[in-house]
């Protein structure tokens, strides 16, 4: 049999791996010329449109090219597709323009090459100063983004969490709050699902994840019930834990979330379970800050929101702990959403998210000083 001779398609195609791989932008649909045939099959579209946009973000390295085009997309979403007019297979995938590729599957093989290069990188080490055996020993509870957050700060200051008989904070908040807020902290641990996928989960079964639960978190420290405080009101959980001040919690705006999310199913493959959390805290650390507002609950959950959010605080009032704050608080703020003059840009979705999204992982790809550590050179 016969190898397949070389269409004028085809190389057309490789003349355009070679525009792309020497830095051109050309879309793919006002390409003509054609280039010798290079080793192995053609690349996918999705790889070949991803290097065409890199190119248009800022100067992309021959080792950064060369791996674009051979990185494979993750997920389970379509195979690499060939291109449309580079010949035609006689199987498989349909040819594509890549133009008419959803930025979707352009981050599909952007989140492999981040979860390779944050591998390599390696976790951060976490900050620790020795212990203060005399001071207040407390157990955070709540809010998974303040807990991680303060958690890891006071660690750092020797106000590490956990003793024999530890004062429980239980940093609380509005529910709907509580919800991305967990989401969010699950994208910079072990992933999971898309926001409202998630979402969707818990409100068919009329259940709140653990983190979420309060008054189940509770219940489980019942025990050492003169040392449980309820926090409502953020400026007074400093006075909670006994210190001056804690660490500002930044919430990572839906693309940073949702590209996090994305990278860690990928990071889940590359290395043992118990080491992925230490690298996607790292990532959380080191990600670019963006523009973009957090994930919101959607209309169609607020209904459940709500009745869980009175079950919630009704929970929280019988078993009657001290409370910093309100517990009236726990209600979400849907009446101040509604107030065009108090609310903040709506959170992106859909074909706008994957946008932003794309356009985040682009920068990190052609500026990696994110992966720079102190006292080294950016590569």
């Amino acid at each position: 049999m016969t190898a397949s001779p070389v269409t004028d398609g085809d190389a057309r195609a490789w003349g355009w791996v070679e525009h792309l791989q020497s830095g051109g932008t050309t879309p793919w649909a006002g390409w003509s010329g054609p280039g010798p045939a290079g080793e192995g099959p053609l690349p996918g579209a999705q790889q070949l449109e991803l290097l065409r946009r890199l190119n248009l973000v800022g100067p992309v390295s021959r080792d950064l090219a060369a791996r674009v085009l051979r990185t494979p997309a993750a997920g389970r979403g379509r195979a690499d597709l060939p291109l449309a007019g580079a010949g035609a297979p006689a199987f498989g995938p349909r040819p594509v323009d890549p133009a008419d590729l959803d930025d979707r599957e352009l981050v599909r093989v952007a989140s492999v090459l981040l979860a390779e290069d944050l591998v390599a990188l390696g976790a951060d080490p976490v900050p620790t100063s020795w212990t203060r055996p005399w001071r207040l020993r407390f157990r955070l509870l709540g809010d998974p983004l303040v807990v991680a957050r303060v958690g890891d700060d006071l660690q750092g200051r020797g106000r590490p969490q956990g003793g024999v008989r530890p004062f429980v904070v239980v940093v609380a908040a509005p529910l709907d709050e509580l919800l991305a807020h967990t989401w969010t902290q699950r994208c910079f641990e072990r992933g999971t699902r898309p926001w409202e996928e998630w979402l969707r989960f818990w409100s068919e079964r009329d259940q709140l994840p653990a983190r979420v639960e309060l008054g189940e978190a509770v219940r489980r420290w019942s025990r050492w019930r003169p040392f449980v405080r309820i926090v409502t009101d953020r400026s007074r959980l400093p006075h909670a834990l006994g210190v001056r001040r804690v660490a500002q919690t930044v919430v990572p705006g839906a693309d940073q979330a949702e590209l996090a999310r994305r990278v860690a199913a990928v990071v889940g493959l590359l290395v043992p379970a118990e080491e992925r959390p230490a690298l996607m805290r790292t990532l959380g650390a080191r990600m670019p800050a963006t523009s973009t507002p957090p994930v919101a609950v959607p209309a169609w959950a607020r209904p459940w929101v709500d009745t869980a959010a009175q079950r919630v605080t009704r929970d929280l009032r019988r078993a009657d702990y001290p409370v910093l704050g309100d517990l009236a608080d726990l209600a979400p703020r849907w009446g101040a959403a509604q107030d065009p003059s108090t609310t903040a840009p709506a959170a992106p979705a859909g074909a706008e998210l994957d946008r932003l999204v794309l356009a985040l992982a682009l920068r990190m790809l052609v500026d990696p000083s994110w992966q720079v550590r102190e006292g080294e050179v950016s590569r």
